[in-house]
Order: structure tokens, then sequence, then C-alpha cells
């Protein structure tokens, strides 16, 4: 009987000695067993099939989760032509009003009124309302001495005059629109190129305008 089929008790009743025993072990561990056929074959064709699985799901996944965004945006609504435009005209007012706020209201005041004998209003102000070019031209180059408006007179003393607003043509555009449609005035917006073009026009100019030349380069705006 092999040493490999008996038992430990029929090894020790056997009468081999150590020598014959570690011989023994020795032939054995050369024995080659046949492997088990089809022993692996099962389990590779599960993990290929769950693998599978897994590939298409994370697909669908994906798919169905915006790529894994925790947020997903927004469906997007084609706008009309109108309600683009809408939409343009009420940001370039919002950034006009933030602007105004910003660098004209503490003279002028959040409601287009100024301040009496000092700042003149600009709610319905024929220098805000009539040509952009009146106060596109103020604000490229600030404006000294006195003006008339609304009856009133403004500009007495040098402490008040206004200095040029350092803003960018499309900040200029923005500006303006938004005056010019502000506290009940109707006046259509200016353009960012028609800000470049007066802008071209002043650059060689230095010093501020006055009241009397406004009036000259826009005598149709003033003319009673």
């Amino acid at each position: 009987m092999s040493i490999e089929k008996m038992s430990s008790e029929e090894i020790r009743s056997s009468g081999m000695n150590d020598d014959k025993l570690v011989d023994e072990h020795v032939r054995l561990n050369e024995i080659k067993h046949e492997p088990t056929k089809g022993f692996l074959q099962a389990p590779l064709i599960f993990v290929f099939v769950f693998g599978c699985l897994i590939f298409v799901c994370s697909i669908q996944l994906a798919h169905t989760t915006n790529d894994f965004a925790l947020h997903p945006p927004d469906e997007i609504e084609e706008l009309t032509p109108d309600e683009k435009e809408a939409l343009r005209i009420e940001r370039k007012f919002s950034s006009g009003e933030k602007i105004f706020a910003a660098r004209c209201a503490s003279c002028h005041q959040t409601n287009g009124l100024g301040i009496a004998g000092q700042y003149p209003p600009l709610a319905g102000s024929e220098w805000v309302t009539s040509d952009p070019g009146i106060i596109t031209n103020i604000i490229l180059k600030g404006l000294k001495g006195e003006i008339v408006v609304k009856g009133e007179t403004y500009g007495t003393t040098a402490a008040i005059n206004m200095a040029a607003v350092a803003i960018n043509d499309s900040e200029i555009a923005n500006v303006i629109s938004y005056v010019r449609q502000a506290w009940g005035n109707n006046a259509e917006e200016i353009f960012e190129d028609e800000v470049a073009s007066i802008r071209a026009d002043s650059a060689e100019k230095q010093d501020q305008w006055t009241g009397d030349q406004i009036i000259s380069m826009y005598p149709e705006s003033f003319a009673k």
C-alpha cells in the first residue's frame, strides 16, 4: 500500500524507519497529479459575465445621472428672438443700474432727482433724454461751469464740477441706457460702438466740457 493511502496508525505499525519515510515523502512530492478538468472554467465564465454586467450598468447609470454630476443642469429652453432681446436689455439695464449706484448715485441720488442747488436731476432732463451724445461726452470728459436743468441753475461753484468717469465703453453704454429709461425717462438705449465713436472724436480734448460747449454741439436738443 502506498504511504499516501495509509493512516497515521498504519504508518507507525509498518515498521518504516525515518529514512524510508523521508524517501517516501520525497517520492510523493515528485508525483505530478493531473489537474482537475474544467475546474476553472465555470468560475472564469461567472467572472466574465459579472464584469460585462458591471460595464453595461455603469454606462446606463452615467447616461441617466448626467455623467455622475451631483447637480445636473436645468433643461435648456430655446428662447424666441423677442425673448432673447428682452433678456439682453434686462441684463444691460441691470448692469447700468449697478454702475449708477456705485458711480453716480451719491450726487444724483438713487431717485434721479439730484440735490437742489448742487447736483442736477437726471429724471426728466433734456441733458439725459435727448441726444445720447450729450451725456456720453459728459461722462467721458466731465463738465464744469453753470448749466440750467429744468429751469434751475447748477454748477455755480468749482467744487461741484463733474469729473470724467473712468469706465469703459460697455459700462458707459449700460449706465446711459439705464438712466435714459429710469424714473419715467423714455429714451432709446445707446450701444458700445456709439460710445467708442464719441470717445474717438473727443480723444484730443484734455479738459472738461462746459455747458455752452455741449449746447453748441447739440443745439437741436436744447431748442426751446
